[in-house]
């Protein structure tokens, strides 16, 4: 009191007693009805979480019905509706409107009529979950114009052939048509759920993966080969002594044939590769001859089908200028040039020779065919040498043509037009449609890209021919990884092993894995990326525009 210090009572046992039951009573009550408030929003919560996604549908819903009314013009009591709609789906629209007059009793009847525009129509093709990856996959490079052909319909087979061509074995083949089809198996369980990023790519192309398969097992019957080794599927058309080999340095050699006056068996093997070859010291060489030239023919027949696709095209847009002065010169000029060469090299396949050595090197024929014409160092049929000058003439003559006629066409018919509407006399196009294009006319621009098209598709045939050599380069590599893998993952162990089994299961798993990693992972996605490659470029250049506008309907 002194220094003016506050003096304060301090309270008794039971008074403090009191004070402290009284506080504990008080925070216990607090506490409780934190809790009851803390329970009673999970409640609602919970309650709210199973109409979330309600609430969110119904505002979507709301949003994309105000965004599609917002395009309607509103005149009157009526509302204008104007969209695209696919032929077969006109009934089902008409029918639905008709439902929704009934349900919301209006009074005035919704009239659908067709309308004639010049705008671009969209393009809209129906696939299912077996087609639609394949549909895809060209839908990646360019939606097609409206009524333009459709590439998609023939990757559904092209596609896993080049991939199987370039990935054939039985073994490998089996593998995959297997995961596909546990794929497919496990769809109703899968479909629809949250998956791993990767592993949803994968489920998505399923029906691919079992084509892909499929195809891989076909081939892989055809080069006889199954992982790595000769898988003797047919009786070979070889008769061989009983062992041991009586030949020099264990040589054994054919009893028949016996290479007098030939080595082609009298009775060949009913499918595929004789098996004979796998164990032959020129079996490289052999399987490099078959499979480059056989790369060579599946590509120009490939290619030869895409410029055949592009005539359907012109045809149909009745666009007869680029029928007789594009697709008549392509034509030509591919089927005298490597059309010829698949010629030679079938007629060569089905030549019986005394001696392998004297039989004509088609490289050097082909080379001699544009560098030295009539040049022939070893001839393959009588009057050859004329025929290949005749060939390569009327080939050469396709070049100007194609070059010049439609450029000089297209400006005649520029100028024609132009006359026409200045002497107001109505103009009819190439079509026999009156014509009302206003659009200026470029002569060089049209003569830049018939001269680009031109440089394009003689190089191109060039060039691509030689692109379709991978399907040869990849195909041996992946019979050498798996022969590789085989002799020195697996067998060598097995040679090693004491009877104990531990070399051999090392060898095994070394073996499995590399199968699995390289040849299952590594090598699949390889061919399926230039089976990818040959469709975009390849064949689909030679017809396929890709500027389209994709049908998008409406959906909540």
């Amino acid at each position: 009191e002194i220094n003016g210090a506050s003096i304060y009572q301090y309270a008794d046992g039971d008074r403090l007693n009191t004070i402290r039951q009284a506080l504990r009573q008080q925070a216990d009550t607090l506490s409780e009805t934190l809790k009851q408030t803390a329970n009673r929003r999970g409640q609602l919560l919970s309650g709210c979480a199973s109409v979330v996604p309600e609430w969110r549908r119904a505002v979507v819903t709301e949003k994309s019905v105000f965004t599609i009314l917002n395009m309607l013009q509103f005149q009157g009591s009526t509302v204008v509706a104007r969209g695209w709609c696919p032929v077969s789906e006109v009934e089902n629209l008409k029918d639905a409107l008709h439902e929704a007059e009934l349900s919301c009793g209006a009074s005035v009847a919704t009239v659908v009529e067709e309308l004639k525009t010049k705008e671009i129509r969209p393009t809209f093709f129906k696939t299912n979950k077996v087609t639609s990856n394949f549909q895809g996959i060209v839908d990646s490079y360019g939606i097609a114009r409206y009524k333009e052909v459709n590439p998609g319909v023939f990757t559904i087979i092209t596609f896993p052939y080049l991939f199987g061509v370039m990935y054939g074995d039985i073994g490998h083949g089996l593998i995959l048509t297997l995961f596909a089809s546990f794929l497919i198996f496990m769809e109703k369980n899968w479909e629809g759920k949250p998956l791993n990023e990767i592993f949803q790519m994968i489920f998505g192309g399923r029906y691919l993966l079992f084509f892909m398969g499929i195809f891989a097992v076909y081939v892989g019957v055809l080069y006889n080969d199954m992982f790595g080794f000769s898988a003797e599927l047919f009786k070979s058309g070889y008769e061989w002594p009983e062992l041991p080999p009586a030949g020099e340095a264990g040589t054994v050699y054919p009893t028949s044939p016996n290479g007098l006056p030939s080595i082609k068996p009298t009775n060949a093997v009913a499918f595929g590769i004789d098996s004979a070859w796998s164990e032959t010291e020129n079996k490289l060489e052999f399987y490099n001859s078959v499979k480059m030239k056989s790369a060579v023919v599946i590509g120009v027949v490939q290619m030869t089908i895409g410029v055949f696709l592009s005539l359907m095209n012109h045809i149909y847009y009745k666009d007869w200028i680029h029928v007789y002065f594009r697709f008549i010169p392509e034509i030509v000029f591919l089927s005298f040039t490597f059309g010829y060469m698949c010629l030679m090299i079938i007629i060569k396949w089905c030549t019986t020779w005394e001696n392998t050595h004297l039989a004509p090197s088609l490289l050097e024929t082909m080379t001699n065919f544009f560098l030295a014409p009539g040049t022939i160092t070893v001839p393959l049929y009588s009057g050859q040498a004329g025929v290949q000058v005749f060939l390569l003439l009327v080939a050469f003559a396709m070049v100007p043509t194609l070059l010049c006629v439609i450029p000089y066409l297209e400006k005649k018919h520029a100028d024609e037009r132009a006359a026409a509407k200045k002497a107001g006399i109505p103009h009819h196009g190439h079509d026999g449609e009156e014509d009302d294009d206003d659009e200026p006319f470029e002569f060089s621009d049209v003569l830049i890209h018939q001269v680009i098209h031109t440089i394009e598709f003689v190089l191109g045939c060039v060039s691509n021919t030689a692109s379709y050599l991978r399907l040869w380069a990849l195909s041996l590599a992946h019979a050498q990884l798996s022969d590789v893998f085989w002799n020195f993952a697996f067998m060598m162990t097995v040679g090693l092993d004491d009877g104990s089994g531990i070399f051999v299961f090392v060898g095994f798993a070394v073996w499995i894995s590399a199968t699995l990693g390289v040849l299952l992972g590594m090598e699949a996605l390889s061919a399926f990326l230039h089976s990818l490659r040959l469709h975009w470029v390849e064949f689909q250049g030679k017809f396929y525009y890709g500027d389209g506008i994709p049908f998008t309907p409406f959906d909540m």
